[in-house]
């Protein structure tokens, strides 16, 4: 995917993932942002279906759809459960952050279901239901280990859905523009919900890249969920 421009380049904080706490210079380099480009590739970039920006609407383009929205939407999940915690530990006032990502989980929630059901259209019901167990069955594997890096390193994990979001963002807009640029009838019709996915991608995009270098880790939380996980695993 094409790197976005940096928006914080010059803010120190994001060497910072806690009150005082200054990482060493090698490890600034990466963290949180080339850290967080390289995990939102490996969920939004590249996979099986599809190898390069999907510039149709079809139902192979569906696949592509629910597995990234499938595997983008647990580090957001893991995200509101970190920052409800929050409200109870040291950063109390992190309620304002839990706002828009609970919006942004009603939105991808919504994406979700529309590409499931135009795969329902075109597939066979014991197909579909094989996609669906293996989409959530792939989120709860991924879920703890999420977890972990939303409580002990929240700033790389919202670098990770800032640049995800990027990424979709550029995908919903080759998806619009194929079908506004269509000069022929047989051009599949581009459905609204993909005009409205770009804007939203758009617009979280920023919201999560802010985050990612002003937010400092709550200590709290994140021992509260290493002992959930822990005690889950035993």
């Amino acid at each position: 995917m094409t790197p976005r421009p940096s928006s914080t380049s010059g803010r120190g904080s994001s060497s910072d993932i806690g009150s005082g706490w200054a990482l060493p210079k090698q490890i600034a380099s990466w963290y949180p942002r080339k850290g967080g480009e390289f995990l939102a590739n490996t969920i939004a970039g590249h996979n099986a279906f599809i190898q390069d920006i999907p510039t149709r609407f079809d139902e192979v383009h569906a696949r592509h759809f629910s597995l990234v929205e499938g595997l983008a939407i647990t580090p957001l999940y893991t995200l509101a459960m970190v920052h409800y915690f929050s409200i109870f530990c040291q950063y109390p006032a992190r309620i304002a952050v839990l706002k828009p990502i609970l919006e942004e989980l009603r939105q991808k929630s919504e994406l979700q279901h529309h590409w499931l059901l135009i795969m329902q259209a075109k597939r066979a019901p014991g197909e579909i239901i094989a996609w669906r167990c293996g989409i959530l069955t792939l989120q709860v594997v991924l879920f703890p280990i999420w977890l972990f890096l939303s409580s002990a390193a929240p700033q790389l994990v919202h670098a990770t859905v800032a640049f995800s979001n990027h990424i979709l963002h550029t995908k919903y807009s080759c998806l619009k523009a194929s079908g506004s640029s269509a000069a022929s009838g047989r051009a599949a019709v581009v459905p609204e919900f993909v005009s409205k996915a770009a804007d939203m991608y758009a617009a979280t995009e920023t919201f999560h890249e802010a985050q990612s270098v002003t937010l400092p880790t709550d200590f709290g939380v994140a021992i509260v969920m290493l002992l959930l996980i822990l005690f889950f695993a035993a």
